[in-house]
């Protein structure tokens, strides 16, 4: 398949990147600070996401498109971050829709998975306050795909609390709506394993208009 991954070289989007060309697909990585180095089936771009012109021009003649889009509360603050998700995927929508392209999977927050019955994690007693504003954006993001106002073939993924570098062991669970606790009691998961759930779910197409989360 041919693949644009949007935020390629980040923390999550750099594994999604190595984990797609493993298996042989043709990738077109889209970043706004990172000096990739083009190589074997491996496309490097510099673009603005918060521009759908510039978006339908990338993705179009591709299968898919991923966003691993985040712009991380090291640089910026949560209210920030709020702002510039929202920029970022009403654009992406539309520049994908402009690109007659229809499957695209988001890498999405944890904030919307349920901590407890009928309790999301963000609105948990757990959950930090200074983490909240662009959680709630990302939330809104996936009800607005659900309620069905943007005609695509989506699906959300939704990451543990607990995302790091580690071992890629192909070995974990993958739930709907609900936090995914191990025998511990935590939710965590490789960023390594969480690109092979992503990239599976691009193979599979299991979760189409659906959202989905994995975990130990």
């Amino acid at each position: 398949m041919s693949i644009v991954v949007f935020g390629a070289s980040g923390n999550i989007g750099s594994d999604i990147r190595k984990e797609a060309l493993s298996r042989g697909h043709r990738v077109t990585a889209v970043t706004h600070s990172s000096e990739l180095e083009p190589a074997e089936r491996l496309t490097v771009l510099k673009a603005d996401i918060a521009d759908p012109e510039e978006v339908a021009g990338i993705v179009g003649g591709h299968d898919a498109a991923i966003s691993a889009y985040g712009p991380g509360l090291r640089s910026h603050s949560a209210e920030n971050a709020a702002v510039l998700i929202e920029k970022a995927h009403v654009s992406l929508f539309e520049g994908v829709k402009r690109a007659g392209v229809r499957r695209i999977i988001i890498v999405g927050g944890v904030g919307s998975l349920k901590a407890s019955p009928g309790v999301d994690v963000v609105d948990s007693d757990f959950y930090p306050a200074d983490h909240k504003a662009h959680t709630l954006r990302n939330r809104e993001i996936l009800r607005s795909l659900k309620r069905g106002d943007h005609d695509l073939d989506w699906t959300y993924i939704s990451p543990p609390l607990s995302i790091k570098a580690g071992e890629r062991t192909g070995r974990f669970r993958l739930g709907e709506d609900a936090l995914l606790r191990d025998e511990a009691g935590e939710n965590r998961i490789s960023v390594a394993d969480f690109a092979i759930a992503i990239l599976d779910e691009l193979e599979k197409g299991q979760s189409i208009r659906r959202r989905f989360t994995a975990a130990y």
